[in-house]
Parts: structure tokens; sequence; C-alpha cells
């Protein structure tokens, strides 16, 4: 009986091929490249913020054209007024943060072309590249922080908008260090071996905050930022470090019409096993 399921697994394997016998359903790969933050300290989109980021990943492959994936990425966000240029009004602000970033997230993929990195007969229409699209899900956690003459601190603890005032009906609860986020993007994957694929794609998240950078809303009255360090109020000086001292108390600081984002680019490495349809022999 054992002899009589190898020859059939080698007719099957003569017939149709090698792809139609071998699953590629498990996938798991790592990727390195930038992040990239969005938002009041950074409207232009410029890629002087950019910072080293990487990540892992599972993909599980549905079929030749369908995937799901489970990730978790680290990186870092950085911005800073001064670098814009542009604005005049963003150099007078001269607010700066800076944030690591961890991030875990799911995602389904849709590719262009029906994928395999293995081509075999009767084949002719699936290739060993593609193009793909995903969306999905993920939740992240940011810690904004920024510092003053070589000291760092942590800006949620400091409510720099007034977030742990007395006269906030919120106070002392600041606001949320994870978010959640919807990633999108698009990639190529590319077939090396009949095991190994290369992957370069981009990505960005439209979150649901808009205290990445702990930039929002309004600057606060003087005496709703109090952050007492070894006797000294920082908190003004943390809520406004414009050299004019420009934060009037009501006036924008920020603007709470768009939330923050962020976005990934990077180039991964990806391991399938191929796995065998026959029959296991005894």
């Amino acid at each position: 009986m054992n002899k009589s399921l190898k020859i059939i697994c080698l007719l099957l394997t003569i017939a149709l091929g090698t792809q139609k016998l071998l699953a590629q359903e498990n996938e798991f790969g790592g990727w390195a490249g930038t992040s990239v933050y969005l938002g009041d300290l950074n409207p232009t989109m410029s890629f002087k913020n950019a910072r080293w980021a990487t990540g892992v990943f599972y993909r599980y492959n549905l079929n030749d054209r369908m995937a799901f994936r489970a990730q978790m990425n680290y990186g870092f966000l950085d911005a800073a007024d001064k670098r814009i240029k542009r604005f005049p009004y963003l150099q007078a602000r001269n607010l700066d943060f800076k944030s690591q970033l961890v991030e875990v997230a799911a995602t389904y993929e849709i590719n262009f072309f029906k994928y395999s990195l293995i081509r075999s007969k009767g084949t002719k229409d699936t290739k060993t590249w593609t193009p793909y699209v995903f969306m999905g899900v993920s939740l992240f956690y940011y810690k904004p922080y920024t510092k003053v003459n070589g000291d760092k601190y942590i800006l949620e603890s400091v409510g720099t908008e007034g977030q742990k005032s007395a006269n906030n009906p919120t106070r002392n609860r600041g606001y949320d260090n994870y978010a959640l986020a919807i990633p999108y993007g698009l990639g190529v994957k590319i077939g090396l071996t009949p095991n190994w694929a290369l992957n370069v794609e981009a990505s960005s998240r439209i979150t649901f905050t808009d205290y990445i950078d702990d930039v929002s809303k309004n600057y606060a009255e003087i005496d709703d930022v109090n952050y007492i360090v070894n006797g000294i109020n920082m908190g003004p000086a943390l809520a406004d470090k414009s050299a004019q001292n420009i934060g009037i108390p009501g006036k924008q600081r920020g603007t709470s019409k768009d939330k923050d984002r962020f976005m990934f680019i990077g180039v991964g490495v990806t391991y399938t096993i191929q796995t065998s349809k026959c029959p296991k022999v005894l």
C-alpha cells in the first residue's frame, strides 16, 4: 500500500506539476526600513523626520491571490518645528517631540497576480512576483517626550494643554499612550527561491489620536500647566518653548481637525514552509 501511494504521488507530480502538490501556506518574515511621523509638527510630510524602524510578521496564504498577516513593528518617531523652514509660525512655535513606537497589526492582503514561489507546467497565469495591497487594524503604543537643557520630560505627565488642571473636567487623565489605527498600503513580493522571497512595502496609518506629538488644541492658562520638578514649575516652559513666548492662552497651539499619522517604508525577506500534500507514508 505504501509503495502504491508513492507511485500515485509521483504520477500526480508528473501530471500536475510540483506546485499542485505543495502547500505554501505558512510564511515567516522580517523587515527593516524607516518610520515617518505626519502631524502638527510635520504638516508638509517632510522626510527630514524619518527614523529607523523594523518588524517581524507571519503570513498565512489562503490561496495564490489572498493572504492574512499578523505583524509586530518597532521604531521611533521624531519631529521638530525648527526643521520646517517654509512656515515662520512653526519656526516661532519651536515645539518638538520624540517617541518610541510599538505596534501589533492584523491585515488582509490581495495580490494583483496569482502568486507562487514555484513555477510548473500548466501554471502560465501564475507568477513568482506580484504587487499587492492590504488593509487591516492595529494597536500601537507611543510616549512622546522632549528635552530641556539635556533633561528628559514625558509630555503626557506634564499636561501641556491643561489636561491635568483642576479646571479640566477630565483632570489627571491626560491622554492614553495606546491607540487604534487602520494600516493600509501596497508592496511587491518577488520570489527568489522555492522558499525565499523579497518584500518591498510602503504603508500608512489612519490613527484615532491627535496626541502622538503632544500637540492638538490651544495654549492653556499658565496656572493650568503645573509640573513641579525640584521645586520649579517646568509646565509653562514645556508647553511653550518659543523664544518670544507666543503661547497666548486660548490661541491655537495645534489643530485637532486632523488626527496624527505615521508611515513605514521598508524592505523585508520571507521564508515559506513548503508542505507536501501527498499522503504521509508510515
